[in-house]
Protein backbone atom coordinates (compact mmCIF):
# COMPACT_ATOMS: atom_id res chain seq x y z
CA UNK A 1 0.00 0.00 0.00
CA UNK A 2 1.34 3.10 -0.66
CA UNK A 3 0.82 5.15 2.01
CA UNK A 4 3.31 6.89 4.74
CA UNK A 5 0.67 5.75 7.30
CA UNK A 6 0.20 2.24 6.42
CA UNK A 7 3.24 -0.43 6.17
CA UNK A 8 2.25 -4.29 4.74
CA UNK A 9 4.02 -6.62 6.74
CA UNK A 10 2.80 -9.99 4.54
CA UNK A 11 0.12 -10.99 2.13
CA UNK A 12 -0.71 -12.14 -0.98
CA UNK A 13 -1.55 -9.66 -3.60
CA UNK A 14 -5.28 -10.40 -3.31
CA UNK A 15 -5.47 -11.34 0.08
CA UNK A 16 -8.91 -13.27 1.42
CA UNK A 17 -8.75 -11.05 4.57
CA UNK A 18 -7.32 -7.44 5.28
CA UNK A 19 -5.85 -6.94 9.06
CA UNK A 20 -5.01 -3.93 10.30
CA UNK A 21 -3.33 -3.33 13.26
CA UNK A 22 -2.93 -0.38 15.38
CA UNK A 23 -0.19 0.55 18.02
CA UNK A 24 -0.20 1.42 21.57
CA UNK A 25 0.79 4.58 23.11
CA UNK A 26 4.56 5.12 21.98
CA UNK A 27 4.34 2.45 19.84
CA UNK A 28 5.42 1.65 16.35
CA UNK A 29 5.13 -1.07 13.43
CA UNK A 30 7.56 -3.00 15.64
CA UNK A 31 4.78 -4.67 17.89
CA UNK A 32 3.69 -6.72 15.00
CA UNK A 33 6.34 -7.71 13.25
CA UNK A 34 6.39 -10.97 14.90
CA UNK A 35 2.75 -12.00 13.65
CA UNK A 36 4.29 -12.45 9.78
CA UNK A 37 5.14 -16.17 10.72
CA UNK A 38 1.51 -16.82 12.65
CA UNK A 39 -0.36 -15.68 10.48
CA UNK A 40 -1.56 -17.49 6.89
CA UNK A 41 -0.86 -15.86 3.62
CA UNK A 42 -4.16 -15.10 2.78
CA UNK A 43 -4.50 -12.54 5.70
CA UNK A 44 -2.52 -9.51 4.49
CA UNK A 45 -0.92 -7.57 7.68
CA UNK A 46 -1.19 -3.79 7.15
CA UNK A 47 0.17 -2.10 10.51
CA UNK A 48 -0.69 1.69 10.81
CA UNK A 49 2.67 4.00 11.02
CA UNK A 50 2.11 6.64 13.48
CA UNK A 51 3.91 10.04 12.73
CA UNK A 52 6.98 11.05 15.10
CA UNK A 53 8.65 7.62 15.16
CA UNK A 54 11.20 5.85 13.36
CA UNK A 55 10.96 6.50 9.44
CA UNK A 56 8.30 9.05 10.26
CA UNK A 57 9.69 11.00 13.40
CA UNK A 58 10.03 14.03 11.69
CA UNK A 59 5.90 14.23 10.72
CA UNK A 60 4.15 15.97 13.37
CA UNK A 61 1.72 14.08 15.65
CA UNK A 62 -1.81 15.26 15.46
CA UNK A 63 -2.90 17.54 18.73
CA UNK A 64 -6.20 15.71 19.03
CA UNK A 65 -7.71 12.09 18.60
CA UNK A 66 -10.19 13.20 16.06
CA UNK A 67 -7.18 14.23 13.63
CA UNK A 68 -5.27 11.45 14.48
CA UNK A 69 -8.79 9.11 13.71
CA UNK A 70 -8.92 10.97 10.67
CA UNK A 71 -5.75 10.67 9.18
CA UNK A 72 -5.94 6.80 9.86
CA UNK A 73 -9.31 6.35 8.25
CA UNK A 74 -8.19 8.36 5.21
CA UNK A 75 -5.35 6.27 5.13
CA UNK A 76 -7.61 3.25 5.22
CA UNK A 77 -10.02 4.21 3.20
CA UNK A 78 -8.98 3.53 -0.35
CA UNK A 79 -7.39 0.05 0.30
CA UNK A 80 -10.39 -1.24 1.85
CA UNK A 81 -11.17 -4.47 0.21
CA UNK A 82 -14.55 -6.38 1.20
CA UNK A 83 -13.13 -8.73 3.86
CA UNK A 84 -11.50 -6.62 6.28
CA UNK A 85 -10.48 -6.96 10.15
CA UNK A 86 -9.17 -4.31 12.86
CA UNK A 87 -6.60 -5.01 15.53
CA UNK A 88 -5.57 -2.45 18.23
CA UNK A 89 -3.92 -2.79 21.23
CA UNK A 90 -4.35 -0.10 24.23
CA UNK A 91 -4.46 3.38 22.66
CA UNK A 92 -4.93 1.51 19.34
CA UNK A 93 -8.09 -0.23 20.49
CA UNK A 94 -9.56 3.52 20.57
CA UNK A 95 -7.97 4.48 17.31
CA UNK A 96 -9.47 1.33 15.74
CA UNK A 97 -12.49 2.23 17.12
CA UNK A 98 -13.13 5.28 16.35
CA UNK A 99 -11.83 4.27 12.98
CA UNK A 100 -15.01 2.20 12.62
CA UNK A 101 -17.27 5.07 13.25
CA UNK A 102 -15.41 7.18 10.52
CA UNK A 103 -15.71 5.02 8.10
CA UNK A 104 -18.79 3.94 8.88
CA UNK A 105 -20.10 7.81 7.96
CA UNK A 106 -18.64 7.71 4.74
CA UNK A 107 -20.73 4.69 4.17
CA UNK A 108 -17.86 2.07 3.82
CA UNK A 109 -18.32 -1.15 4.62
CA UNK A 110 -18.10 -2.21 8.27
CA UNK A 111 -15.07 -4.92 9.53
CA UNK A 112 -15.81 -8.40 10.05
CA UNK A 113 -14.28 -7.39 13.40
CA UNK A 114 -13.11 -5.12 15.84
CA UNK A 115 -10.64 -6.43 18.30
CA UNK A 116 -9.20 -4.49 21.27
CA UNK A 117 -6.40 -5.57 23.25
CA UNK A 118 -5.42 -4.46 26.66
CA UNK A 119 -7.68 -1.34 27.15
CA UNK A 120 -11.67 -0.81 28.77
CA UNK A 121 -14.81 -0.27 27.55
CA UNK A 122 -15.37 3.91 26.73
CA UNK A 123 -17.55 3.77 29.04
CA UNK A 124 -14.91 3.38 31.48
CA UNK A 125 -12.46 5.96 30.17
CA UNK A 126 -11.12 8.19 32.47
CA UNK A 127 -9.04 11.58 31.50
CA UNK A 128 -5.70 11.79 32.92
CA UNK A 129 -2.84 14.51 33.21
CA UNK A 130 0.55 12.29 33.04
CA UNK A 131 0.95 13.96 29.93
CA UNK A 132 1.11 17.27 32.05
CA UNK A 133 3.81 15.87 34.57
CA UNK A 134 7.59 15.51 34.50
CA UNK A 135 10.08 12.90 32.87
CA UNK A 136 10.38 11.03 35.74
CA UNK A 137 7.00 10.14 36.39
CA UNK A 138 6.33 9.46 32.70
CA UNK A 139 9.07 7.25 33.04
CA UNK A 140 7.49 5.39 36.52
CA UNK A 141 4.65 5.08 34.41
CA UNK A 142 6.33 3.34 31.50
CA UNK A 143 7.98 1.13 33.81
CA UNK A 144 4.80 -0.27 36.04
CA UNK A 145 3.40 -1.37 32.33
CA UNK A 146 6.61 -2.95 31.71
CA UNK A 147 6.49 -1.54 27.95
CA UNK A 148 9.34 -0.01 27.61
CA UNK A 149 13.20 -0.84 28.15
CA UNK A 150 14.72 0.10 31.93
CA UNK A 151 17.74 0.61 30.11
CA UNK A 152 16.81 2.54 27.58
CA UNK A 153 15.27 5.10 30.69
CA UNK A 154 18.27 5.43 32.33
CA UNK A 155 20.29 7.07 28.83
CA UNK A 156 19.48 10.12 28.66
CA UNK A 157 19.62 10.21 24.56
CA UNK A 158 17.06 7.68 25.26
CA UNK A 159 14.78 9.20 27.05
CA UNK A 160 14.89 12.79 24.85
CA UNK A 161 14.00 10.21 21.60
CA UNK A 162 11.13 8.53 23.90
CA UNK A 163 9.15 10.69 26.07
CA UNK A 164 8.23 13.16 23.79
CA UNK A 165 6.68 10.80 21.66
CA UNK A 166 5.19 9.05 24.63
CA UNK A 167 4.11 12.47 26.07
CA UNK A 168 2.27 13.68 22.69
CA UNK A 169 0.56 10.25 22.40
CA UNK A 170 -0.58 10.02 26.27
CA UNK A 171 -2.08 13.87 25.93
CA UNK A 172 -4.36 12.06 22.96
CA UNK A 173 -5.58 9.25 24.80
CA UNK A 174 -5.95 11.43 28.47
CA UNK A 175 -8.05 13.84 26.80
CA UNK A 176 -10.02 11.46 24.48
CA UNK A 177 -13.72 12.09 24.40
CA UNK A 178 -16.05 9.75 22.78
CA UNK A 179 -16.82 10.65 19.45
CA UNK A 180 -19.84 8.66 19.35
CA UNK A 181 -22.50 6.10 20.98
CA UNK A 182 -23.51 4.71 18.00
CA UNK A 183 -23.40 0.83 18.18
CA UNK A 184 -21.39 -1.37 15.82
CA UNK A 185 -22.80 -3.67 13.40
CA UNK A 186 -20.17 -5.97 13.44
CA UNK A 187 -18.42 -8.42 16.35
CA UNK A 188 -15.95 -7.58 18.78
CA UNK A 189 -13.30 -9.54 20.37
CA UNK A 190 -11.25 -8.62 23.65
CA UNK A 191 -8.03 -9.70 24.46
CA UNK A 192 -6.48 -8.85 27.85
CA UNK A 193 -3.87 -10.29 30.40
CA UNK A 194 -4.80 -11.27 33.54
CA UNK A 195 -2.12 -9.01 35.43
CA UNK A 196 -2.87 -5.85 33.64
CA UNK A 197 -2.71 -3.58 36.13
CA UNK A 198 -4.83 -0.99 33.73
CA UNK A 199 -7.35 -3.39 33.10
CA UNK A 200 -9.81 -5.79 35.24
CA UNK A 201 -12.09 -8.60 33.65
CA UNK A 202 -15.76 -6.10 34.41
CA UNK A 203 -13.71 -3.35 32.48
CA UNK A 204 -12.90 -5.60 29.13
CA UNK A 205 -16.54 -6.75 29.46
CA UNK A 206 -17.87 -3.58 28.59
CA UNK A 207 -17.14 -3.53 25.06
CA UNK A 208 -19.92 -6.33 24.74
CA UNK A 209 -22.14 -3.07 25.00
CA UNK A 210 -20.69 -1.59 22.30
CA UNK A 211 -22.05 -3.89 19.34
CA UNK A 212 -25.15 -5.06 17.92
CA UNK A 213 -23.58 -8.28 17.29
CA UNK A 214 -21.37 -10.60 19.05
CA UNK A 215 -19.43 -11.06 21.70
CA UNK A 216 -15.91 -12.61 23.21
CA UNK A 217 -13.43 -12.09 25.97
CA UNK A 218 -9.89 -13.89 25.84
CA UNK A 219 -7.57 -14.01 28.85
CA UNK A 220 -4.15 -14.80 28.58
CA UNK A 221 -1.51 -14.94 31.09
CA UNK A 222 0.68 -11.87 31.14
CA UNK A 223 0.49 -8.10 31.65
CA UNK A 224 -0.30 -5.10 29.49
CA UNK A 225 2.01 -6.15 27.03
CA UNK A 226 1.11 -9.92 27.09
CA UNK A 227 1.46 -11.26 23.76
CA UNK A 228 4.74 -9.01 22.89
CA UNK A 229 7.32 -12.33 23.84
CA UNK A 230 4.86 -14.63 22.79
CA UNK A 231 1.97 -13.66 20.60
CA UNK A 232 0.68 -17.11 19.45
CA UNK A 233 -1.67 -17.84 21.42
CA UNK A 234 -3.26 -15.15 21.25
CA UNK A 235 -3.10 -15.29 17.39
CA UNK A 236 -4.69 -18.64 17.66
CA UNK A 237 -7.57 -16.98 18.77
CA UNK A 238 -7.61 -13.90 16.58
CA UNK A 239 -7.65 -16.35 13.95
CA UNK A 240 -10.32 -18.95 15.53
CA UNK A 241 -12.76 -16.02 16.04
CA UNK A 242 -12.47 -15.03 12.33
CA UNK A 243 -13.11 -18.18 11.26
CA UNK A 244 -16.20 -18.35 13.06
CA UNK A 245 -17.20 -15.03 11.83
CA UNK A 246 -16.36 -16.32 8.58
CA UNK A 247 -18.14 -19.65 8.70
CA UNK A 248 -21.69 -17.84 9.71
CA UNK A 249 -21.52 -15.11 6.95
Amino acid sequence: MTSPWIRTLSGYIKPELQLFCLPHAGGNAGLYRGWREHLPPEIELNVICYPGRLERWQHPIPATMPELVGEVSRAIAPHLGENWAIFGHSMGAVVAHETILALKCDDLPPPQLLAVSAREAPQFHQPGLLHQQDDEALCQELLRLDGTDPVLLTLPEMRELILPTMRADYALIEQWQLSSRQLLSCPIAAFMGSEDPELDQMQAEGWASWTTASFTLDCFCGGHFYFREHPQPLLSRLLARLSAIQALS
